[in-house]
């Protein structure tokens, strides 16, 4: 194996690791819309992908870890969640509360009927 390979190999390995340890599939979405600090900043961002647990954004600015937002989703409003990462305009948060089933595909059917491009690189 050459020493690219070799380099490539442990973060290819760290990624699939990562992917195993989430506790529910993600649902692929690409909806705008807006993320709120508990000092009630507002910010636009891109919802990427979510799951009843929790989500990944894109956002323009820079949420740390460990922040409670909220974020605005279809049918149910502003949901807490908890920043477990946040990396390159990117953030992935767990909600406080699981998202009940039902409630869940009702907000997901109204995001992918809302679905649209966003103009973030």
């Amino acid at each position: 194996m050459s020493q690219i390979a070799e380099q490539l190999t442990p973060a290819a390995d760290d990624d699939a690791k990562y992917a195993e340890q989430r506790r529910a599939p993600r649902d692929e979405v690409a909806l705008p819309t807006r993320m709120f600090t508990m000092d009630h900043k507002a910010s636009d961002v891109l919802l990427v992908n979510i799951s009843r647990l929790g989500f990944m954004v894109r956002e323009y600015g820079q949420t740390p870890k460990d922040t409670i937002v909220r974020l605005a989703l279809p049918r149910l409003g502003q949901v807490t969640a908890r920043v477990v990462w946040s990396l390159g305009g990117r953030v992935g948060a767990e909600f406080i509360k699981p998202i009940d089933e039902y409630a869940y595909a009702a907000m997901l059917n109204a995001a992918r009927a809302k679905r649209q491009r966003w103009p973030m690189g």
